[in-house]
C-alpha cells in the first residue's frame, strides 16, 4: 500500500491508509492506547491495542489501519486533522529513539546553544524551525520566480576564486597542485557578477553563498546566502525600482506584513541627522508588536572614510561608481573626503537587508579609487588586472545588489538571531553545528600541501590579560596599559588609573530570556533595564550570578572586560560612551586596566550600539 500523508486524511473517511511518520506523543488509556504520529505535513491522532509495539516518542513507525471521525464531543480544533483519527490495524517499527539528550516539544530558547547545535538535527523538529525553513524555502521560491518573470538568468559563479580586499577577511584554501599558493572562498560574487555584464547576459540572478570571516554577531554568521543580482543598461532608479517591486510580491506572497509603500528614500546626511545611523527602525511601537516590516532606501554615501591609520579606506564597495558630478574628483584625487558613491542601500527594522550601486565600467575610474585607497600601480595590476582588461573590451554601464536571505527571514520571522533561519549554522564561537569543525587535520593532509604550522602553544595557559593583548595586538589595535593596585569598583578604578569616571566602560554580564549577553556602558552611568528589554525584545532580564558570570567568561566578577566576543556572547554598547573618545577597562584581571579608542572598540569588539536610557 502507497503511503498517505497526513494532511490528506481528512479527506478519505472510510478508507484504509498507510502512514509513515515519527510518533509525536503518546497516551496510554489502558486497554487502548492513544499516539499522535507526525510527518511533514502535520499530526494524526492513532488508536492502537494495549499489546501493539511499545512506544517511545520520537520512533519512527509506519502504521495501516481505518480512517475513522472523531466523534463530536472529541473533535480537536487545534488540528487540522483533528476530525479525524486512524484506528490501527498493523503497526511497525521502522527504528526506535532513544531517550532525547533534550526536549523537542518547546521552542528551545531555554535550552544551552551548544546542546541545540550538537544535535540540530534534532533540534530541526521544532515546529518553530521547521516553520522558519519552510518560510525561507518560500522566500526563496517566490524571488526566483519573480526574477524569471522577469527575464534574468540564473548563473553559478565559482567557490574557488581569488583573494583580493573587498572589505572582510577571506577564507583561505590552500593549493595541493600548486604549493604554497591559495584560494580564497568568496565574499560575493560581485567581480564575477561584473565580468557576466561584459560577457552580455544583461540580467544576472543567483542564490549565491557568500563566505566572511568576521567577527560574529547575532544578526551575522561565517557564511550566508544572498539573492544576488546584476542588470545592464540600467541606472541608480532602475534598480531601486526592479528590486523594490520584487520585495514586495515576495514579501507579500509569504504572508508578510508591510508597513508602507513606495519605501521611503533618504539620503545618507539625512538618516544619520534624523537617526543617528544609516540603519534605523521606522516602526512605533505597536507596530512593533505586529511585526510589520518597514523598509527604506538610503543613498548618496560617502564614497571614502579614513580608517584607524588615518589612510583612506572605501566606505562599502571599491567596485562602485562615484556621482556623476564627483567622477573628475576621482580621477584627479581631490576632495577625497566629499566624494559621493552610486551606492544604495535597503533597510529593514533596524537592520541592512540589502546593498548594491551603480558600479565603475570603466578602467579609469576602477584604477583611480584603488589608487585613492594606498593601492601602487603593480599592486592593482596584480590584483585586478583581469578586471581592468575586461572594462577596455565593452563592459557596458551596470548596477546591481545583493540581498541577505538569513537576515530577511530573520526579520520576517520574528527571531533575533540569525542561527535561528539556518539549518546548520556556525555557534557564537564559529564551531559547526554536528560535525565539530574546525578540528585539526593529519599531518600527512599538510604535508600533501606543503604546510607547516607554527602555532602558539598552550594558549589556554595564558591570563584574561594576555589574551586580550593576543587579540588587540592580532587586530593591530593601539592600547594604553596599566598596572595598579586590586580594584573592585569602577569608582576605585577610575581613581587608581588617574582617569574621568565617564571613561570608564563598565561590563554587566546579563542572562537575557536564558542567554548570556554583555551590556556595556559609562561607569558614570546606570542602566535602565526595562528599556533594555523593550528595544531588543526581551522577556526576561537579569544579572547573571557571580558564578554564571565566571562560568561564561573565565574571568571573576570585577575583572571582567567589555570585549564580549572573546566569551562568544553577542554585546551591547550603549551610545552615551561614544561621548568619550578613550574608554578604560579592568583588563581580565584586577590589578590591571586597559585604554583604547572607542572607535577601535566598537570595530573590533563586534558590539551592536545602541541607547539604554541610562540615567545619569
Amino acid at each position: 500500500m502507497s503511503r498517505t500523508l497526513i494532511n490528506q486524511t481528512p479527506q478519505i473517511i472510510g478508507q484504509t491508509v498507510t502512514v509513515k511518520g515519527w510518533v509525536n506523543t503518546v497516551r496510554n488509556h489502558g486497554k487502548i492506547v492513544f499516539f499522535d504520529v507526525r510527518d511533514r505535513t502535520g499530526l494524526l491522532q492513532v488508536v492502537v491495542g494495549k499489546d501493539s509495539v511499545k512506544l517511545s516518542m520520537e520512533d519512527v513507525v509506519e502504521v495501516t489501519g481505518l480512517i475513522k471521525a472523531r466523534p463530536e464531543h472529541m473533535v480537536n480544533a487545534k488540528l487540522s486533522t483533528g476530525t479525524v483519527e486512524l484506528e490501527a490495524q498493523s503497526l511497525t517499527m521502522l527504528n526506535p529513539s532513544t531517550e532525547l539528550p533534550m526536549p523537542i516539544d518547546t521552542d528551545g530558547y531555554e535550552i544551552d546553544e551548544t546542546v541545540r547545535l550538537k544535535y540540530r538535527y534534532l533540534d530541526l523538529r521544532r515546529e518553530r524551525l521547521q516553520k522558519n525553513l519552510k518560510l525561507r524555502s518560500a522566500f526563496v521560491r517566490a524571488a526566483r520566480e519573480y526574477l524569471l518573470k522577469e527575464d534574468f538568468t540564473e548563473i553559478e559563479t565559482p567557490l574557488l576564486t581569488k583573494s583580493t580586499p573587498e572589505g572582510s577577511r577571506d577564507f583561505l584554501v590552500p593549493s595541493r597542485l600548486q604549493p604554497g599558493k591559495f584560494y580564497a572562498l568568496p565574499q560575493s560574487p560581485q567581480q564575477y557578477k561584473q565580468l557576466l555584464m561584459t560577457a552580455g547576459f544583461e540580467r544576472y540572478f543567483q542564490l549565491a553563498r557568500a563566505v566572511r570571516d568576521e567577527d560574529l554577531r547575532a544578526d551575522r554568521g561565517f557564511e550566508h546566502t544572498q539573492i544576488d543580482i546584476e542588470m545592464s543598461f540600467v541606472e541608480q532608479q532602475d534598480v531601486m525600482a526592479l528590486v523594490e517591486k520584487m520585495v514586495i510580491e515576495t514579501i507579500t506572497a509569504v504572508g508578510g506584513q508591510i508597513l508602507s509603500t513606495p519605501f521611503p528614500v533618504y539620503t545618507y546626511d539625512a538618516a544619520m541627522k534624523e537617526f543617528g545611523a544609516d540603519k534605523f527602525d521606522l516602526r512605533s511601537e505597536d507596530q512593533k508588536k505586529t511585526n510589520q516590516l518597514a523598509f527604506a532606501w538610503v543613498t548618496d554615501f560617502p564614497f571614502f572614510e579614513t580608517n584607524q591609520a588615518g589612510e583612506w579606506t572605501y566606505t562599502h564597495n571599491p567596485f562602485s561608481m562615484p556621482h556623476p558630478e564627483d567622477i573628475d574628483k576621482v580621477l584627479k584625487k581631490e576632495d577625497i573626503g566629499g566624494i559621493k558613491t552610486m551606492q544604495y542601500d535597503l533597510v529593514c527594522n533596524g537592520f541592512e537587508v540589502g546593498g548594491g550601486s551603480i558600479r565603475a565600467h570603466k578602467a579609469d575610474i576602477l584604477k583611480a579609487v584603488f589608487s585613492i585607497i594606498g593601492q601602487s600601480e603593480k599592486k592593482i595590476e596584480e590584483q585586478f588586472g583581469h578586471m581592468l582588461r575586461a572594462f577596455t573590451l565593452g563592459t557596458p554601464p551596470h548596477g546591481g545588489i545583493a540581498l541577505g536571505v538569513e537576515r530577511m527571514i530573520m526579520i520576517l520571522a520574528g527571531e533575533k538571531y540569525i542561527r535561528e533561519v539556518q539549518a546548520f549554522p556556525q555557534s557564537t564561537s564559529g564551531s559547526t553545528s554536528v560535525m565539530e569543525a574546525p578540528s585539526p587535520v593529519p599531518q600527512s593532509q599538510l604535508d600533501e600541501l606543503g604546510l607547516k604550522l607554527d602555532l602558539i602553544e598552550n594558549h589556554d595557559e595564558l591570563s584574561p590579560s594576555q589574551k586580550l593583548t593576543a587579540f588587540l595586538q592580532s587586530k593591530g589595535v593601539v592600547f594604553k596599559q596599566f598596572e595598579h593596585e586590586p580594584v573592585h569598583t569602577s569608582q576605585d578604578a577610575s581613581r587608581v588609573r588617574g582617569t574621568d569616571l565617564k571613561k570608564g566602560a563598565k561590563a554587566l554580564v546579563m542572562m537575557a530570556d536564558k542567554t548570556p549577553i554583555l551590556l556595556v556602558v559609562s561607569a558614570a552611568t546606570k542602566v535602565d533595564f526595562k528599556a533594555v528589554k523593550n528595544k531588543y525584545g526581551i522577556k526576561n532580564l537579569r544579572m547573571a550570578t557571580p558564578e554564571e558570570a565566571l562560568r561564561i567568561t573565565g574571568i571573576p566578577i570585577g575583572g571582567i572586560h567589555p570585549w564580549g566576543n572573546l566569551y562568544h556572547i553577542d554585546t551591547y554598547v550603549d551610545q552615551n560612551l561614544s561621548q568619550q573618545p578613550y574608554i578604560d577597562f579592568n583588563a581580565g584581571e584586577l590589578t590591571k586596566s586597559f585604554e583604547v579608542s572607542y572607535d577601535d572598540f566598537l570595530k573590533f569588539s563586534g558590539a551592536k550600539e545602541g541607547s539604554f536610557i541610562v540615567n545619569e
